[in-house]
This record gives C-alpha cells, sequence and structure tokens, in this order.
C-alpha cells in the first residue's frame, strides 16, 4: 500500500500533518466531505481534513421519528483563556476526535459541530444512550491523564418528529433536546422520559429520575432522566 496525498488533505485541528494511505485496489471512487467539501476516498473512515465520520457521511442520515442529542462543553470559553493557542487547538481537536470516535461505533450521524459541541442524530434510542455513556467514559479517561485541561461535556437528548432540509434538521424535538441538554451539568446524561421509554431497560444501564424540569418554550413541566455512566 503506498502513500500519497489526496486533494483537500493537509493539516488536522491541532496543527498536526496528516498522510493518508492510498486505499486498496477496487476501492470506491472519490467523495466529498459533506462537513468541508474535501475530496476523499470512501475506503477511509475520516476525512482527513476536518475529521468528519464519513462512514455515516456517505450512507443517508435518518429522516423523521428519530433520537437528538446535543452535547456542550462546560465552561469553554474561560477554560480557552486559560490556554495557548496550541493547546486550545489541541483541546478541541481531542473533544472532536473523542465524539466523532463513539458517535463512529454506535451507528449515529454528525448533524453539525457547533464549535463547544455536537447536533447528532440516532435512529435508536438505545444506541444514543450507549454513545453518549461512551462519549463521558473516554473524557473521564483523557481527563484523568491531562487533568489541567479537563474536560466536562454534558449531553442532552430527545426523541420525536424532525424533518431535514439540506443538512440540518428541525422541529420541536429538535428544540426540546437542545432544552435537555441545558439543563445538565458538565460529565451529566440527561434524556427526556421519551428516550428513556424508547429505549428501554438495558443491562449495564441505569436510569435514575431527575423530577419534572420547566423547559424555556415548552409549557408544563416534563421528566428528565439521568444515565449513571
Amino acid at each position: 500500500m503506498t502513500e500519497r496525498q489526496l486533494p483537500g488533505s493537509g493539516s488536522r485541528p491541532g496543527g498536526s500533518s496528516v498522510q493518508l494511505l492510498a486505499p486498496p485496489e477496487g476501492a470506491s471512487p472519490a467523495a466529498v466531505c459533506p462537513t468541508c467539501g474535501a475530496a476523499m476516498l470512501k475506503a477511509f473512515r475520516f476525512c482527513g481534513q476536518c475529521g468528519q465520520a464519513l462512514a455515516a457521511a456517505f450512507r443517508p442520515s435518518p429522516q423523521g421519528s428519530v433520537t437528538i442529542m446535543f452535547t456542550d462543553i462546560e465552561g469553554f470559553t474561560s477554560l480557552l483563556a486559560s490556554l495557548t493557542e496550541e493547546e486550545a487547538h489541541e483541546l478541541v481537536h481531542a473533544h472532536q476526535h473523542i465524539v466523532r470516535e463513539c458517535v463512529q461505533a454506535h451507528g449515529g450521524f454528525e448533524v453539525k459541530a457547533l464549535g463547544d459541541g455536537f447536533m447528532l442524530v440516532f435512529t435508536a434510542a438505545s444506541e444514543a444512550v450507549r454513545c453518549a455513556m461512551a462519549i463521558q467514559q473516554a473524557l473521564a479517561d483523557h481527563n484523568r491523564h491531562h487533568p489541567e485541561r479537563a474536560l466536562l461535556v454534558r449531553i442532552g437528548m430527545h426523541s420525536g418528529d424532525t424533518f431535514r432540509h439540506q443538512k440540518d434538521y428541525f422541529g420541536l424535538a429538535v428544540s426540546m433536546a437542545a432544552r435537555v441538554m441545558e439543563k445538565a451539568r458538565g460529565g451529566q446524561i440527561l434524556i427526556s422520559g421519551l428516550s428513556r421509554d424508547l429505549a428501554g431497560p438495558m443491562p449495564g444501564v441505569e436510569y435514575v429520575l431527575r423530577s419534572r424540569f420547566q423547559m424555556r418554550g415548552f409549557p408544563g413541566r416534563h421528566r428528565l432522566h439521568e444515565v449513571v455512566w
């Protein structure tokens, strides 16, 4: 297997140069990364330019009823203020790499990166729960090795009907998922009652009812559960 530079490849976030290996004979032809527009080959799992999980990008993203997940780094602005530019790039890249690896492993779809977080969708609520747990466990491992650059990420999710316009998702379910995330603390996973019911009981997964919350823009109170990871 020979090594060559693909069009659109080059520096990854953090400044390190990326050399992409040419795929074996008969590999699928080049496609375009939907996130950054770089030319990529379908044999690769991730875009060498922006890190997008290509397996998810090259298969059709789900429509209709899905589980939406939002993630957010708690205290991101103050954290950046304490780091050099190089350290900040490395930290952002570490966060993106962890999240994208977990999403890839659990069959999720990256809708968009939000700087200090992600919007993600899953066809199965149970896989969304598993992915959220994997993200928090991987971040905890990162924090043990880098206590001075700890990443505390809050995660929220909700399930429901959505509609797509180009690459983005819209609908009340999307807004509710964002509100659920806002109620979480760094290192916490909160899910709506509907997502909890759809995910159902799973081996090794414990849910703790965290009472009922008022959600900005939504009437009444809504029960949220914490996923213990």
